[in-house]
């Protein structure tokens, strides 16, 4: 298994509005991608979501890195979110299902 990190930078006004979008439409986008395992967003700091993908592998992680950047940017390019960085691994511990 191999894990996204994506850290953005978004004005607190404008959280849930990202949030309602990523679930209304880049949920069903993401759950097709091949070797996709899992998906989350969380919000860590005031004006900070950080979103969390599990894929089976690194090639398929970076498909759907590839596959994120350009979800945000024609869907969430009429907000202020600012990519902050990235980070990404294989995952060495898992629990749960």
């Amino acid at each position: 298994m191999y894990l996204t990190i994506r850290e953005y930078r978004v004005p607190a006004g404008q959280v849930e509005e990202v949030a309602r979008r990523v679930d209304d439409d880049w949920l069903d986008r993401i759950r097709v991608l091949p070797g996709f395992l899992s998906y989350q967003v969380v919000r860590t700091g005031h004006e900070q979501l950080v979103s969390l993908a599990a894929f089976i592998d690194e090639a398929h992680a970076q498909g759907g890195a590839e596959a994120s950047a350009e979800w945000v940017g024609e869907r969430l390019s009429d907000l202020d979110v600012e990519f902050v960085q990235m980070r990404q691994g294989p995952v060495l511990v898992h629990g749960g299902e």
